[in-house]
């Protein structure tokens, strides 16, 4: 009987041993087990990603996951890296890694002390947020890492956790999985792109939602795609009802998240009686409220400055107005609520506004705290809005700049939030215009001049450089728009036109050796001495997605070439006119006396195009570029 029973009990050992080891074999993830077609493309390859989060009130969650990442190369290393950034509202509670070989061998066992922790963040000068960071370098590929986390969240949720299979381009996904568990009187809103699809399951005392994705393969990036959002599948999930540090709101429409807005701005805009004088006096002369909303906007610009405050609710409420008059720095909310109280207290009505720096529609059936990133003040003005930016102290009054001309935002009034799209700017109106002289000698150098004007996008990366008034500055802005080499600039002029439509303009003499190549009698002549940034070189045979042109330009120039004395031409560029439906080349060059004029214009048009077009598209842009590779042939008599 004893040896029966010592048989039965050795049996379960010996089966649960063995299934242990079974179990802990398949867990090992082992690099041979990946399918080709996941590697194919590949840096890196989510093995299981497994996340679980329970809410068990309106204030407090537990968020547990699991991530296995087998690192392919040295271009998938940062895929392998862990992150986690906390504050008052979450914090790391338990964490534990693994480094596997090839083979599925552990190589190492990663603790919580091995963390590197950082309470600077991102340049703010107040954060209460800590960085925890863990990162892995390797001298051999592959490698797997494994994290299991655990966060607690609390003192209020405002959105779930996002479930995003893909890590980004490069990477491929054998098992991703979300369970998220909600309290039955609190109602998930959700958001989801590509084929993902949430699941929902009641029980007496809760509702779970679950998503999963299997085996995708790698995603390659391709130059003029779309967004990294309209490409990866995702859902995203929000409480309908939530608390945020004791601020409590709903967010079933914007409307409501308005309201929520509204009341963290109550009571902030209070300023100093003596500034509120000053301001009175400095705007008395002023006729229209443009004027005045432009006088006190400069005040505001020539008395702040940007700095990142993240401290508590500081990622939504604003420093009061007392403040940043006091200090003279805030953030993005607190320097555009202390614009509006600046405004109030001239009887000048103005409105918050939440937008993103990087989305241009806001989503209209899913409010969320996911993509506002910024925020702005609306002044209205007649049957037109004067659009602010509060963050930018050089930025021209009333300029809507490019990373939010044509965006949705959110308008906060006291009856809530209400959408609005900003005006945005034609392909035409963001132009370069250049003029060139040249006068060749017969070893191919050059004595030139040259003009340039740019508006708009090229106004806002280069009105820092031409401001500054900074040689060494200028002489690098000039290199990179002029393709000669051995330049040497003279004096330069430069200026900037800070109106609503801006731009920066600057013209300089110069010489270069070498400009052309001889051979013999004849001198080989670059028809087009500029960068050539503005085209993109496709080479792909190929496309996977749709081609996004996000933004349009037009490019003029005009050269004149001064044709050394005893040469003619033996030949020029032929003339070209290329229309499509994605742009306008056009290039004429004729001779005239001992000139040659040689006249351009190239105009790309803005817009999301079929991949079906991709090599209709190629072909112009290789038809550009290939044009601005011309020579023309000047011959000795």
């Amino acid at each position: 009987m004893i040896n029966k029973a010592f048989r039965c009990v050795l049996f379960i050992l010996v089966i649960a041993f063995s299934f242990s080891a079974y179990s802990a074999d398949k867990l090992s993830y082992p690099v041979s087990e990946i399918a080709d077609s996941l590697k194919k493309n590949a840096y890196a390859v989510v093995r299981l990603n497994r996340q679980d989060f329970v809410q068990s009130d309106i204030n407090h969650a537990v968020y547990k996951y699991t991530k296995v990442i087998t690192v392919l190369n040295k271009q998938g290393e940062e895929y392998g890296d862990f992150s986690f950034s906390g504050d008052k509202f979450r914090e790391l509670s338990s964490f534990s890694g693994i480094v596997r070989d090839a083979a599925g061998n552990v190589v190492r066992k990663i603790k919580k002390s091995d963390l590197i922790t950082s309470t600077i963040s991102d340049g703010a000068l107040a954060t209460d947020a800590v960085d925890i960071m863990y990162s892995y370098k390797s001298a051999a590929y592959p490698y797997t890492v494994e994290y299991e986390c655990q966060e607690k969240w609390k003192n209020g949720i405002v959105v779930y956790p996002p479930f995003y299979p893909y890590l980004g381009f490069y990477t491929s996904v054998e098992s991703s999985s979300i369970r998220i568990e909600v309290p039955s009187n609190l109602t998930l809103r959700k958001y989801s792109s590509g084929d993902l699809v949430l699941s929902e399951e009641k029980t007496a005392a809760s509702v779970v939602y679950t998503a999963s994705a299997e085996n995708l393969p790698a995603v390659e990036y391709e130059a003029l795609s779309p967004s990294y959002r309209a490409i990866f599948p995702r859902t995203l999930m929000a409480p309908s009802d939530f608390c945020y540090d004791s601020y409590c709101g709903n967010m079933t429409d914007w409307k409501n998240y308005g309201l929520w807005v509204n009341g963290l701005l109550k009571g902030r805009d209070q300023l100093p009686p003596a500034l509120v004088d000053q301001l009175k006096n400095m705007t008395v002369q002023y006729k229209t409220s443009k004027e005045k909303v432009k006088a006190v906007f400069e005040y505001m610009q020539k008395n702040t400055r940007y700095v990142s405050i993240q401290l508590g609710i500081g990622g939504f409420q604003p420093m009061d107005a007392m403040t940043v008059s006091k200090s003279g720095f805030s953030d993005c909310k607190g320097l555009t609520n202390y614009m509006g109280a600046l405004l109030k207290a001239i009887d000048i009505p103005s409105y918050y506004c939440v937008i993103s720096l990087k989305e241009k529609e806001l989503f209209a059936d899913y409010p969320n705290f996911n993509q506002a990133d910024h925020v702005i003040l609306m002044v209205p003005d007649g049957k037109d809005s004067l659009w602010l930016e509060c963050t930018n102290q050089t930025l021209p009054f009333g300029y809507i700049h490019q990373d939010i001309a044509g965006h949705d935002a959110l308008v906060i009034t006291s009856e809530g939030g209400v959408l609005k799209r900003l005006p945005s700017y034609t392909d035409k109106e963001n132009k370069i215009e250049s003029a060139v002289k040249l006068v060749l000698d017969e070893n191919g150098s050059v004595t030139g001049d040259l003009a340039l004007k740019e508006y708009l996008d090229g106004f806002e990366q280069s009105f820092s450089v031409i401001e500054s008034n900074d040689r060494e500055r200028l002489i690098r802005y000039i290199n990179s728009n002029v393709q000669i080499p051995k330049v040497q600039v003279g004096q330069i002029e430069a200026s900037v036109d800070k109106s609503q439509y801006p731009s920066v303009s600057l013209s300089a003499p110069f010489t270069a050796a070498d400009f052309a190549s001889k051979t013999g009698s004849r001198l080989f002549v670059p028809i087009y001495p500029m960068k050539q940034s503005g085209i993109p070189v496709l080479t792909a045979q190929n496309r996977a997605q749709d081609i996004y042109i996000s933004k349009g330009f037009t490019d003029t120039i005009s050269i004149t070439f001064v044709m050394p004395e005893g040469f003619d031409v033996e030949s020029l560029p032929k003339e070209m006119n290329i229309d499509s439906s994605f742009g306008l080349f056009t290039c004429k060059s004729e001779k005239k006396d001992n000139r040659i004029l040689y006249n351009q214009m190239i105009d790309i048009y803005s817009g999301q195009y079929d991949k079906s077009k991709y090599k209709e598209i190629k072909d112009f842009f290789n038809k550009i570029n290939s044009a601005l590779k011309q020579k023309m042939v000047l011959k000795k008599l």
